[in-house]
C-alpha cells in the first residue's frame, strides 16, 4: 500500500539504493519496486509486482519480477536490479508513474540455474543474484551470485554486456572460506556490495565475515577485513569482531556500514584503522522494532541498506523502512 509514511505499507522490503532525493525499494514479498520521496516521506510503486515465478518485460503496470534482491541506482536514472528467483539481472529504466517507468531483461537466462559466463550477457547464466554494485566510473556492475558462492562482473562499456566471474569457485558448487587470487578464493552465500576506487567489498553471508577484493591486483586478490568466522556479536578489532550473517553493507568515506542481520544490528567497520575496528551503531540484538538512540534502539533481521549523508536507510523483516541519524561521538 501507498501513502505518506507510517500510512504506507510494505511486505517484505529486502534491499534499498539511494539516488538523488528519493529511495529505491525491492519489496520482495509483493515483487515490485516502491519509492520513498527523502523530503515529503512518500512512498510510491514503480513497478507494480507479480507472483512467485512470474516474469515479463514492459512498463511498470505489466512487467514481472520474482523475489527481487539487490538494487543500485544509477545518475542517469537507471536502476539495476537482481531478480533473484527469475536468475537475472533487470533493468529498470524509471518514469514518473509505473506505466511511465520500463522494464527489461539485462543479464541472464530467464528461470535457467547455472554459472556459465558469456561474452553476451543474456547468454550467461546466475544462480542467486543478490546483492549489486557499480564501479565509480560507471563501466562495471558488480554481482553477488548468492547461491554459486562467486563475485560476477558485468561489462558495462561492451557491446554485448559480457559477463566474467572475478572471484569465488570456477564451477560455482563450492561454497566455503579460502583467501587469495580470485579464481582460488572461496565464499559461503555472498550477498551485499559496496565498492570504492579500486577495492570492492563483500557481506559474505554465511562465513560471518566482510571480505574485500582488491581489483587494482591481477589476480583479484581477496582477504578478509573483518569477522572471525564464528557466528556471533563482538565488537573490536576486525579479526576478532563477530557477525551473524551480514547481509549489505553501503560505504561513506572511510566507515563501512553494515547490516548484520542475525544479530539485528547496525555495524560500523573504520577502513581506515590499522586493525579495522568493528563497533555497533544501531540495535541491542533484540529483533523488535523500537525507537531510540543507538543500541537502545531495536530492528528486526536488517536486510538493506543505504546511506545519505549522515543519515542511514535500513530495509527490515519487521516491514519497515528504519532511518538512522548517526553522529560521531560526541558530536
Amino acid at each position: 500500500m501507498d501513502g505518506i509514511g507510517t500510512a504506507a505499507a510494505f511486505s517484505l522490503p529486502l534491499a534499498i539504493a539511494q539516488s538523488g532525493t528519493t529511495l529505491y525499494v525491492t519489496d520482495g514479498g509483493r515483487h515490485s519496486i516502491r519509492t520513498i520521496d527523502i523530503n515529503t516521506e512518500r512512498v510510491g510503486t514503480i513497478v507494480t509486482g507479480g507472483v512467485y515465478g512470474g516474469h515479463a518485460v514492459g512498463n511498470g503496470t505489466t512487467a514481472r519480477f520474482s523475489s527481487p534482491r539487490g538494487v543500485v541506482a544509477t545518475a542517469g536514472g537507471t536502476l539495476y536490479v537482481a531478480d533473484l528467483a527469475n536468475r537475472l539481472i533487470r533493468r529498470v529504466t524509471v518514469g514518473a508513474t509505473a506505466a511511465a517507468t520500463q522494464v527489461s531483461d539485462f543479464a541472464g537466462r530467464q528461470g535457467v540455474e547455472g554459472n556459465a559466463d558469456n561474452t553476451t550477457g543474456t547468454n550467461a547464466e546466475f544462480s542467486g543474484p543478490c546483492g549489486l554494485a557499480v564501479s565509480a566510473d560507471g563501466t562495471t556492475l558488480y554481482v553477488a551470485d548468492y547461491n554459486s558462492h562467486r563475485i560476477r562482473a558485468i561489462d558495462l562499456a561492451s557491446t554485448n554486456k559480457a559477463v566474467s566471474t572475478i572471484a569465488g569457485s570456477a564451477s560455482g558448487t563450492t561454497g566455503g572460506y579460502a583467501e587469495g587470487a580470485g579464481g582460488t578464493a572461496r565464499f559461503k552465500r555472498p550477498c551485499g556490495l559496496a565498492v570504492s576506487a579500486g577495492t570492492l567489498y563483500v557481506a559474505d553471508s554465511d562465513n560471518h565475515r566482510i571480505r574485500a577484493i582488491d581489483l587494482a591486483s591481477p589476480n583479484r586478490t581477496v582477504s578478509t577485513i573483518a569477522g572471525s568466522g564464528t557466528p556471533g556479536h563482538a565488537d573490536g578489532a576486525g579479526a576478532v569482531a563477530r557477525f551473524n550473517t551480514p547481509t549489505d553493507i553501503t560505504l561513506s568515506g572511510t566507515t563501512l556500514y553494515v547490516a548484520d542481520a542475525n544479530n539485528h544490528r547496525i555495524r560500523a567497520i573504520d577502513i581506515a584503522s590499522a586493525d579495522k575496528t568493528v563497533s555497533t551503531i544501531a540495535g541491542d540484538g533484540t529483533g523488535e522494532s523500537t525507537n531510540g538512540i543507538g543500541t537502545a534502539a531495536r530492528l528486526t533481521r536488517p536486510t538493506g541498506i543505504a546511506v545519505n549523508g549522515s543519515t542511514l536507510y535500513v530495509a527490515t523483516a519487521g516491514r519497515r523502512i528504519r532511518k538512522l541519524e548517526y553522529r560521531e561521538t560526541g558530536s
